[in-house]
């Protein structure tokens, strides 16, 4: 068996709370085997699993699938204690973070409930703090679970576009999340080697300290009997350069593609890159844009892997790299033999000749006459008519030959009623180069003072809509923080966002959990929302997937038995708020309670569970505070309250 190797918190520094759990915890030691199923379900399938290229990041867990329903009982893999929990309209939505004695943590994801106790320590938190959303980090001890004990329930919450679990094992003392199926944790139903596509080779020379890439050739794969491929012909290598291949990975019953465990690629023998997807952190998440063709990724549902180094920071991925996974045909090689594995042990291997011809090569690269060399670890401004770039030192992933103009005229746009453009536009270098971190761009522009409070910076995608990132006024010019390159110009949002209530103002909701708002911004995208109800505070749920807010009727914010005013507020990035109030009346309890009562009633009505009533203090609080002779009769006693008057009880109680 394989033992887990944190043990404890020994090299646990997140925070002083998280080691008083890991404290608390010591003692114990799993085995990998010996975690438990997450879900109460007869066999685990995943629909996404671990590693998973997505646009710019890696998957970092195991989605399991529930059904196509939310609601499926989640479970504790293994004994530990709640540490940590959140509640967000966008990531994980509702998350449960479990700490367990062998120093890892488990994590449960896009949950739509957490067991009662939680939620009772969740919204009273909620409504302390006036939050929506919330991360919260509850005191060692209070929430210990057991080795399969139900945690909450599987749903459909968070950035999520179908009923799930999203399941993760990280080490306590990194949150390096690490790959559950490879490490033996958990098996799936797979016997599918991966698949190979074909192979890509780019050139790669120096010119003025600056790398440069040009695609040398391309080649299909052909076979696949029994997992082994070749190429129709030798590949020609012009000079010294990098492969790429692209593949996927299958699984049993599973119609989509899955993530690439393992690549080695060796020549002539000899190891000269291996590539694994074991576990990172998610500061390094952000590596997928150059451990993969970040351009042709994003045009394909198979995995496009470079197999080289190109920034050092990425080198966690890479267990070996000889050269860098650099190839020198002039020195003489004769085949490449690329192996591709699946976190399940299924393997398919690729194997071809090479032969190098020198006069293969392509035209010599040309640098355009306004370009400009920029070294990657360095600070780098420069201004063109009106536009000042800054690059902050680590900002790209490798050096370049960098290019910014303004635009002759405005480029095919289309642009929304309230939406001013301030600026020209400008080419800010090339979208198909990826950002390790945002550049800084600054528009000189003459801002009418009625539009300085609503300024953006927009970028032209590729629908020839504007997509807006925020932005300040000041000292006449606009100025914001770009993560992509592309066509930029400055720009003002002055449209409210839009809000619309499921409900008419005076509707009756009785019988109804909950009120709904449709909310949407065709701009700057909606920032933040808070609602309340007779002037007070109330919690809303947000469905981004489906643009709703959500707030469920509590008894003790918006009782039955009279009208509530109800307040909404949405605001923009822009600043911009748009502001509803309606009022609504609840004059019938909810299925499964017991109404008090009459229509007599100066205090209106209050509604009680029935195993509330069976309590007497809270049977007699609910019929005082009503204040009105009302006689009470069913699965307890008959009592009868006198405005002021006392209680009288017709019967004992049980």
């Amino acid at each position: 068996m394989k033992e887990m190797v944190r043990t404890g918190c020994r090299r646990l520094r997140l925070s002083v709370g998280v080691c008083l759990v890991c404290a608390a915890l010591q003692g114990g030691t799993a085995h990998a085997q010996d975690y438990g199923k997450p879900l109460d379900m007869p066999v685990l399938q995943s629909s996404s699993n671990f590693g998973k290229l997505r646009s710019t990041r890696f998957h970092s867990g195991v989605d399991f699938r529930t059904g196509g329903v939310e609601g499926k009982r989640v479970l504790a893999v293994e004994d530990g204690q709640i540490y940590r929990i959140g509640v967000k309209p966008y990531g994980y939505g509702n998350v449960v973070y479990v700490a367990h004695p062998d120093g890892n943590i488990s994590v449960y994801g896009h949950l739509s409930k957490f067991t009662p106790e939680v939620e009772a320590y969740v919204r009273s938190e909620r409504y302390r703090q006036q939050r929506n959303d919330i991360d919260l980090f509850p005191e060692a001890g209070r929430f210990p679970v057991k080795r399969g004990e139900v945690i909450g329930l599987s749903g459909n919450s968070g950035n999520s576009f179908g009923p799930h679990l999203h399941f993760e094992i990280r080490e306590g003392a990194s949150q390096r999340t690490v790959n559950p199926i490879a490490r033996g944790y958990y098996r799936v139903k797979d016997d599918l080697p991966p698949r190979i596509f074909g192979v890509s080779y780019y050139l790669v020379d120096t010119l003025m300290g600056v790398p440069v890439h040009t695609l040398a050739g391309r080649a299909a794969a052909i076979g696949g009997s029994g997992a082994r491929y070749t190429l129709e012909a030798p590949m020609v290598l012009p000079g010294r350069g990098y492969f790429c291949v692209e593949t996927m990975d299958r699984k049993n019953d599973v119609s989509g593609s899955m993530a690439t465990y393992r690549i080695v690629l060796s020549v002539d023998g000899q190891t000269r890159l291996e590539y694994l997807m074991d576990g990172f952190t998610f500061g390094e998440n952000h590596f997928a844009k150059v451990l993969s063709d970040y351009v042709l990724n994003g045009t394909t549902s198979n995995d496009i892997f470079r197999l080289a180094v190109l920034n050092e920071g990425a080198m966690p991925f890479y267990p070996r790299a000889v050269g860098r996974g650099l190839i020198d045909p002039a020195s003489g090689i004769d085949e490449v033999r690329i192996e591709v594995e699946d976190d399940s042990g299924n393997t398919a291997v690729l194997t071809f000749p090479v032969t190098y011809d020198p006069s293969a090569a392509a035209a010599t690269v040309s640098i355009p006459t306004d370009a400009e060399a920029v070294d990657f670890r360095r600070h780098y401004s420069r201004t063109t008519d009106g536009l000042k770039v800054t690059i902050p030192a680590g900002a790209l992933y490798e050096s370049l030959f960098y290019e910014q103009e303004k635009l002759s005229g405005r480029p095919a746009v289309t642009v929304g009623k309230g939406t001013h453009i301030l600026s020209d536009f400008y080419a800010v270098h090339d979208a198909s180069v990826p950002l390790q971190a945002p550049v800084t761009l600054s528009f000189r522009a003459d801002v009418p003072e009625e539009l300085r409070e609503r300024v953006v910076i927009a970028r032209l995608t590729d629908k020839g809509r504007l997509a807006a990132a925020p932005a300040k006024y000041a000292d006449g010019a606009v100025t914001g923080r770009a993560s992509l390159f592309g066509i930029w110009c400055a720009a003002a949002d002055t449209v409210n966002p839009t809000v619309t209530p499921s409900f008419r103002s005076g509707t009756d909701m009785s019988g109804e959990r909950r009120i709904g708002f449709r909310i949407s911004d065709d701009f700057s995208g909606v920032a933040s929302y808070s609602a309340t109800v007779d002037g007070e505070w109330v919690m809303l749920e947000h469905d981004t997937v489906h643009g709703m807010l959500y707030h469920y009727f509590d008894d003790e914010v918006c009782g039955t038995g009279r009208r509530h005013e109800v307040e909404l507020r949405v605001t923009d990035g822009a600043g911009n708020t748009a502001y509803r109030a309606l009022f609504l009346v609840r004059t019938e309890c909810p299925s499964g309670y017991m109404r008090f009562p009459a229509e007599a009633c100066r205090g209106g009505v209050s509604c009680s569970a029935p195993e509330t009533v069976r309590s007497p203090v809270r049977l007699f609080r609910a019929l005082f505070f009503s204040a009105c002779d009302i006689p009470v009769s069913g699965r307890g006693p008959e009592l009868r309250v006198g405005a002021g008057a006392g209680v009288r009880l017709a019967a004992p109680l049980p």
